[in-house]
């Protein structure tokens, strides 16, 4: 064997040894896999309105039924605040980033423009997320991540699943027709389950950021 090649199994040698040492310190492992919904999941309608950060940042809608994501508006500085009752989508845009914008979700037409205080709603901290269902609760205990609806002895287990501790749901929330949850977790997929625990998780998209669900 030449010195090069001793050279080169040393190395290797204490990159195995650094990545054991991680893996025994921090628990890493891979996130868990999910099927597509596209393959074996139910059928389930919605648009998620979505962010694409680069360059410029992109509110995109994504069609659920498809899984085809298309983007709306796009600017140095934007996020989607809300879906109003007429299913058009509120963003913050404008020059200053000062405004919230009513856009049609088809087009990317500006319906309406008004102006609001500066800078993001602030969010009360250690509760739900501004777009998370209160009945929905995400749990993480000794390498399991569960998420439950209802409350009190009424409360059912929709996900249960084995996850390294780095992983985690961000935000979740129920589809219009109640009968499942979607979730946004720590590797940006956007996933559904069925309410009543019998089905999913779903992976519905993988590159989701700041989901709203219509």
């Amino acid at each position: 064997m030449t010195r090069q090649q001793h050279l080169w199994l040393a190395a290797a040698g204490a990159s195995a040894a650094v990545i054991v040492v991680v893996v025994l310190a921090f628990g890493y492992t891979s996130p868990p896999g999910f099927p597509s919904l596209y393959d074996d999941g139910p059928e389930i309608e919605g648009l998620v309105a979505h962010l694409d950060y680069g360059p410029q940042d992109c509110v995109s809608i994504l069609d659920v039924s498809t899984g085809l994501s298309e983007e709306l508006y796009c600017d140095s500085w934007v996020w989607a605040e809300r879906w109003d009752e007429d299913g058009n989508l509120l963003i913050h845009a404008g020059n200053g980033h000062e405004q919230v914008w009513v856009l049609d979700p088809e087009t990317g037409a500006v319906l309406d423009r008004s102006a609001i205080q500066d800078g993001p709603p602030m969010e009360d901290e250690g509760g739900p997320g501004v777009h998370e269902e209160p009945e929905l609760r995400m749990r993480s205990v000794d390498g399991r991540v569960t998420l439950t609806h209802g409350t009190g002895a009424d409360a059912l287990t929709v996900i249960d699943l084995e996850a390294p501790r780095n992983y985690t749901f961000f935000v979740y929330g129920l589809t219009d027709d109640g009968s499942h949850a979607w979730i946004c977790d720590s590797e940006d997929r956007l996933l559904v389950a069925s309410l009543d625990g019998t089905g999913g998780p779903w992976l519905v998209a993988e590159g989701i950021s700041d989901p709203i669900w219509r």
